[in-house]
């Protein structure tokens, strides 16, 4: 930082420095306006301004980050397994990705399970030795430890409630998450006639894909199983800079 600074030929910034700033007052006040249409959910100014101390400390050699002790693996968990970091998710009503979003920034989840809501802290992905994935949180009012099985959660919304990690967060690696659908009934068409054919035909043809941006959250829907994203606008018609979907699912 020191020799960019120079570079630039300006002063090295301070915590001091940027809390007496006469534009601290404006980022304060247009904090949602300036930030808000392009995250899912804003994290309030407060989380990112009470770290910064810390950030400053850290660049000037006073301060070391502790490590918070990750999740103990359960027997039931594969140890050799981690979570993909690249692929999407499928086969849910949900995507996974807000949960990671919320993760990695440190954001509390409403999460919808067996007909009841709660809000948690999420930390970790892992997969059991028979192929269930495991969400790893905290609840919030509690305390309490819980891991959730993916495939039977119901709903997920980041909320702007934050919280201090007390365990390692695993759920950040760029990328969206691969999940596994769960296990459905195949049904097969039985073909009688050339008129069953013909409808079965023209079921397929009218077949969507249904993708979200985890930007600005807007959805789209294709013919053909394609994530990526060409430039679109948010719902303020402001230009959103997402380029791959999420994909959410099949309608016909």
């Amino acid at each position: 930082m020191t020799t960019k600074c120079q570079t630039k030929n300006i002063a090295i910034p301070t915590f001091k420095s940027i809390t007496n700033h006469p534009v601290r007052a404006e980022l304060i006040s247009e904090w949602e306006n300036m930030l808000g249409h392009q995250l899912p959910t804003l994290p309030p100014f407060s989380s990112f301004w009470d770290e910064l101390p810390k950030l400053f400390d850290w660049l000037e050699g006073k301060y070391v980050f502790k490590r918070v002790p990750s999740f103990s693996y359960r027997g039931d968990e594969d140890r050799s397994w981690t979570a993909p970091p690249t692929v999407q998710s499928w086969g849910f009503s949900f995507p996974l990705e807000k949960i990671r979003y919320a993760s990695a920034n440190q954001l509390c989840v409403k999460l919808g399970y067996k007909n009841a809501t709660r809000i948690i802290e999420p930390y970790s992905l892992r997969r059991t030795k028979e192929g269930n994935l495991l969400l790893h949180s905290i609840t919030k009012n509690t305390g309490e430890h819980r891991a959730y099985r993916v495939d039977r959660i119901q709903s997920a919304e980041i909320t702007d409630i934050s919280f201090t990690p007390k365990y390692e967060i695993e759920l950040t690696a760029s990328g969206p998450l691969q999940v596994l659908p769960a296990k459905r009934t195949a049904v097969r068409l039985r073909r009688r006639s050339s008129k069953s054919k013909g409808l079965a035909y023209q079921s397929r043809s009218i077949l969507k894909y249904i993708y979200e941006c985890p930007i600005c959250i807007k959805k789209f829907k294709r013919k053909k199983y394609d994530s990526k994203l060409r430039e679109h606008k948010d719902k303020n018609g402001i230009p959103c800079p997402g380029r791959t979907a999420i994909f959410l699912g099949r309608e016909y």
